[in-house]
């Protein structure tokens, strides 16, 4: 039975967090570049009386901006941690 490099396996355990975090950063902003176009929807439904588009838009991009900043400092930790390694 060959030996198992644990090293190496603990290594590539270390860039899960920065790859989480750029996933993370890529999801926000395409939930922002939806949300641009989603904007279009906000007059129209104000002068029809319903809110829903505008309360839509500023939801998603809340979330699209918290999964941002998240993703940045998830990123960036993973990144120290992989670089303390070596």
């Amino acid at each position: 039975m060959p030996d198992t490099n644990y090293v190496r396996i603990k290594d590539e355990a270390g860039i899960g967090g920065a790859r989480v975090g750029a996933a993370m950063i890529t999801v926000g902003k395409v939930l922002l570049i939806v949300d641009l176009l989603l904007l279009m929807f906000v007059y129209t439904g104000i002068r029809s009386g319903s809110h829903m588009w505008l309360w839509w838009v500023v939801a998603q991009g809340s979330l699209g901006a918290m999964l941002i900043a998240v993703g940045v400092r998830r990123r960036a930790r993973g990144i120290a941690q992989s670089s303390r390694k070596s």
